[in-house]
């Protein structure tokens, strides 16, 4: 058996990762020394700190990390999303690099030359969490919710979403959507629209913003008035569904 200092000098990892992998159930001590507090664990625990490490290196999540420890995810599967995401930023970096386009070509080409269509919001029963965070920190809070839904034995169903609200104030509120099934309790919403502008953007999570412009241009041409409300929705083949509420 080692303390947590020594196995973090054995599995060359800090203690401090150590103490979130714990506190995150990823690599929980086989033992705690109940009159000084002291952790323990045992020479078996250095390959799984190996794969977390391998794991971790190539850009998953804890919480995709810990799908896999515990049997709940594809391992192969989670790595070639994790391959064809890197693969589309390394893409965006050499566009971005070889482009000499002005911002206001770049904005249309981003979104691929397609005007708006008008669509609705289909009605959706949704875990979610309200907070502002930095869209970077976004797969925190998704890892929260799925998190939630195991825990309460609900079955997520389609994909997570964001919804902006009061845009055009500082105060502006975004809240992060997963949807279920039968997840009707205090932790829920129903979310829904009837008309929305709406655009499916294929040039990455990166550039998202240019189909808010677009979106925003098309209203102000087709004197169509938008509510100060936006929807983006994250789909598994790396496209997002931006919606703007028609008022």
């Amino acid at each position: 058996m080692y303390t947590r200092g020594q196995f973090a000098v054995i599995g060359k990892v800090g203690r401090k990762a150590l103490r979130i992998y714990d506190e995150e159930g990823l690599l929980v001590p086989a033992a705690v020394n109940g009159e000084n507090g002291y952790h323990y664990y045992d020479e078996s625990q250095l390959a799984v700190l190996e794969k977390i490490k391998s794991l971790r290196k190539i850009g998953l999540s804890l919480f995709e990390i810990k799908q896999i420890l515990d049997g709940r995810a594809d391992e192969k599967e989670l790595i070639d999303s994790k391959i064809k995401e890197m693969d589309l930023h390394l893409k965006e970096v050499k566009d971005f690099i070889s482009s000499e386009k002005n911002q206001k070509v770049e904005t249309r080409a981003g979104a691929g030359n397609v005007d708006p269509d008008i669509t609705s919001f289909g009605r959706r029963r949704c875990l979610y969490i309200a907070e502002n965070v930095e869209l970077e920190n976004l797969g925190i809070s998704v890892g929260k919710l799925y998190e939630k839904a195991s825990r309460e034995g609900m079955e997520a169903t389609g994909s997570h979403f964001v919804i902006y609200e009061n845009l055009s104030y500082d105060d502006f509120s975004m809240t992060t959507c997963l949807p279920v099934v039968d997840g009707k309790n205090e932790d829920t919403i129903d979310v829904e629209e009837k008309q929305c502008l709406h655009i499916n953007f294929k040039e990455g999570f990166s550039k998202v913003g240019n189909a808010h412009i677009l979106i925003k241009e098309y209203a102000e041409s087709h004197n169509l008035k938008i509510a100060d409300k936006a929807y983006e929705v994250y789909n598994k083949d790396m496209t997002v569904d931006v919606f703007y509420p028609i008022l």
